[in-house]
């Protein structure tokens, strides 16, 4: 019975370390098998990515335990990325306040072993944040180049 509840134990604490291990490290979501003919795409944490050719790549358990920057392994070739800004700003001690844009659909052709970032600058306060909120016009960036590698489709 003694060794039950000590293997128990063990195997909670090594559950445990590998779910902190987990949380320190940068989130990189797999959309692709493998990483011959891949690209990377990040972005930072406060935007959120709805879905890459129509498939979902968060949800909201990964949200509330990842945070930095994030990252997108997707194969080469053209795809359509829909995202939008979303953050929590404090308003003092006790409240908060969730800030917001709408959807914006871009699209870019990936090339193999090259990575992308969006670009949008990060707000200052919660004013630079409503601003951006309300005129969200992010962009795919190639970091190699610098530059700009998306095209607008569509808002929602």
């Amino acid at each position: 019975m003694k060794t039950r509840h000590m293997m128990m134990i063990a195997v909670f604490l090594v559950g445990m370390l590998c779910w902190l291990q987990g949380c320190s490290e940068k989130k990189v979501y797999r959309l692709s098998e493998g990483e011959k003919n891949t690209a990377g795409l990040s972005f930072p944490n406060f935007i959120e990515i709805r879905g890459i050719d129509g498939e979902g790549v968060e949800n909201f358990i990964t949200r509330m335990i990842w945070e930095g920057q994030n990252e997108v392994r997707i194969p080469a070739g053209t795809h359509a990325v829909e995202l939008r800004y979303n953050d929590i700003w404090d308003i003092d001690d006790d409240d908060h306040e969730k800030v917001t844009s709408r959807y914006i659909l871009l699209e870019f052709n990936a090339q193999p072993h090259r990575t992308y970032k969006v670009a949008v600058d990060a707000p200052r306060d919660r004013e630079s944040a409503h601003k951006l909120a309300a005129h969200f016009d992010p962009a795919i960036v190639d970091v190699r180049t610098g530059n700009t590698v998306s095209r607008f489709l569509q808002e929602e």
